[in-house]
This record gives C-alpha cells, sequence and structure tokens, in this order.
C-alpha cells in the first residue's frame, strides 16, 4: 500500500493519465479537422456538379442559338428566282407602241 501512496506513483500515474489524455484530446481534434475537410470536399463536389449543370444548359442554349442563325444564313444565302415588278403602267390597247414608226 505505500506505493500506492508514494509519490513516484502519483507522479507515474499523473503523466500516464496525461498522456491519454492528451492523446484522446489529439485524436478528437484530428477528427473533428477531418470531418470539416471531407465537408469541403462535399461542398466543393456539390458546386462542381452545380457549375456542370449550368454550363450544360448554356451550352444548350448556345447551341439552339447557333442553330437559328446557321438556319437564317442559309436561308439568306440559298439561290432565289429573281422577281422582277414593273410599275403599273398604261400601255396601248393595240400592240403597236408610240414611238413606233409605223404607227404615226
Amino acid at each position: 500500500m505505500d506505493f500506492l501512496t508514494s509519490d513516484t506513483f502519483v507522479t507515474i500515474f499523473s503523466v500516464v493519465g496525461s498522456a491519454i489524455g492528451l492523446f484522446l484530446a489529439v485524436r478528437a481534434d484530428f477528427g473533428k479537422r477531418i470531418d470539416r475537410l471531407e465537408d469541403r470536399t462535399d461542398r466543393v463536389e456539390e458546386r462542381a456538379r452545380a457549375d456542370h449543370k449550368e454550363v450544360v444548359a448554356a451550352i444548350s442554349e448556345l447551341k439552339t442559338a447557333v442553330s437559328v442563325v446557321s438556319a437564317k444564313l442559309d436561308e439568306r444565302s440559298s439561290p432565289r428566282r429573281l422577281v422582277i415588278q414593273e410599275p403599273p403602267a398604261d400601255y396601248p390597247v393595240d400592240d403597236k407602241s408610240e414611238d413606233d414608226p409605223e404607227t404615226r
């Protein structure tokens, strides 16, 4: 019983108890840091997924716009029949023109 009450035993017991407490505290701190790091990794992945979805949506809108512009350009550059409309004029009933020397 003298050993349990001796200064050496109390010192050894205090040092071992403190070491165990310190080890458990450091282990808990590392666990919290790892959890926070995993949460950050998860948030980064979620942000990356959201950004990817936005980029895909923007690309599909851009593809639609490009196809519309392409269709309009194709429509404008395709060959068309040339239609000439003469302004309405009064023509003589007979098929002879006014400048014809035979009609004078």
